[in-house]
């Protein structure tokens, strides 16, 4: 049997319940195809990935989503002259057949699973003073003025700081389109921006400081925040992402805003941290939704992020103005959040390169103190 583990984007679907095709082969639905490359749809959602293999026994393709038990998701198999379409619910297997070419038929399996997400539970202690981040403050903002005069962002009907953010973060997202295999020759906003404006496309980072800069430009405190794999230590897969989050005096909570993907995370009408969001994912994926002055795409995006969403580094030092000495603890440049019952992750495969500049804390109040 061959097993092809496909991450699908999934959105809820309130059709009924179809039949399968009339026609039957060994007490199976059968539908016809001259070509073997097959397109299929899950939720009215294209794949184009699947080949019908007749000498495969039972062709399995599993279908994985994030959506919870009690949600049945469309399923549509359309090949060039037929198709089939059914509702499959959690860990229901569906079979049928393809007749090639008016000669083999090929055994079909459509199987759905539910993807794990773990737990992740952290202590609730006081938070250590000695895990002190600096931010911007009033007296260091040489470098922000001239990000502010340079690249002045208009803001329109801001009445909210959350709306403030999203017009940061819309306005960073429209700046340029994501090139991952390319860095900047500088690692802060206005030579970003220049790079960018002479044509530069950047990998996730350079959004990541980009809105950081222009969020201290408007008086928020915000901060460069790292994302990383479970097996990080392990995997040669993609292992780290880049994002922000914003401290919104508002609701005086931490905020996660990714610029890559234009989007904000909110449950019950709150928006989240990274910690918030990763269990709202776990726990309450139907209600989550995502705020953007652009367009989101709710599945695809959760699809990406939710294998980063583990371990959480940021720097001790958010400071935009050149500092002859950055804040360091115990020599150490950044605070990594590492779940409770977890090992410090030191290593990272895919880059080759240890971690050795971080200090690590199951405390959720040491990463998400209020800031000064």
């Amino acid at each position: 049997m061959k097993l092809q583990n496909l991450v699908l984007t999934i959105l809820i679907s309130s059709s009924s319940i179809l039949a399968y095709s009339q026609k039957t082969y060994k007490g199976l639905p059968v539908i016809e195809a001259n070509n073997a490359k097959i397109k299929y749809y899950v939720n009215n959602v294209e794949n184009s990935n699947w080949t019908v293999s007749p000498k495969i026994a039972d062709d399995t393709l599993l279908i994985k989503t994030y959506l919870s038990e009690k949600t049945k998701i469309l399923f549509k198999f359309k090949t060039d002259i037929d198709s089939i379409k059914f509702e499959i619910n959690h860990d229901e297997t569906k079979r049928f057949y393809v007749h090639l070419n008016n000669e083999s038929y090929a055994l079909t399996t459509v199987r759905r699973q539910k993807i794990f997400i773990p737990t992740l539970n952290y202590a609730s202690t006081e938070s250590n003073p000695k895990y002190k981040i600096l931010y911007t403050n009033e007296n260091e903002k040489g470098y922000l003025d001239s990000l502010r005069t340079k690249y002045p962002i208009p803001f329109k009907n801001s009445k909210t700081q959350i709306d403030k953010v999203l017009t940061i973060l819309n306005w960073t997202r429209s700046q340029w389109e994501h090139r991952g295999d390319v860095s900047p020759k500088k690692n802060d906003a206005i030579s970003i921006l220049d790079e960018v404006k002479e044509g530069g496309r950047f990998p996730c980072f350079a959004y990541g400081y980009v809105l950081a800069s222009q969020l201290k430009v408007s008086g928020f405190k915000s901060r460069v925040i790292y994302l990383k794999t479970s097996d990080i230590s392990t995997s040669m897969r993609g292992g780290g992402h880049v994002a922000t989050e914003v401290f919104v005096d508002e609701l005086q909570k931490w905020v996660f805003v990714d610029a890559q993907f234009n989007a904000m995370p909110f449950l019950n009408n709150v928006p989240l941290n990274a910690v918030e969001f990763q269990n709202a994912i776990r726990t309450n994926i139907d209600k989550l939704e995502f705020k953007s002055l652009g367009k989101v795409d709710k599945m695809s995006y959760i699809n990406f992020v939710q294998p980063y969403l583990y371990y959480f580094d940021c720097s001790f030092d958010q400071r935009e103005d050149v500092i002859t000495e950055r804040n360091r603890v115990n020599n150490k440049r950044s605070l990594m959040l590492v779940p409770l019952a977890t090992e410090n992750p030191t290593f990272m495969l895919v880059w080759n390169s240890k971690i050795d500049y971080c200090e690590y804390t199951n405390s959720i109040n040491d990463f998400y103190a209020k800031p000064n």
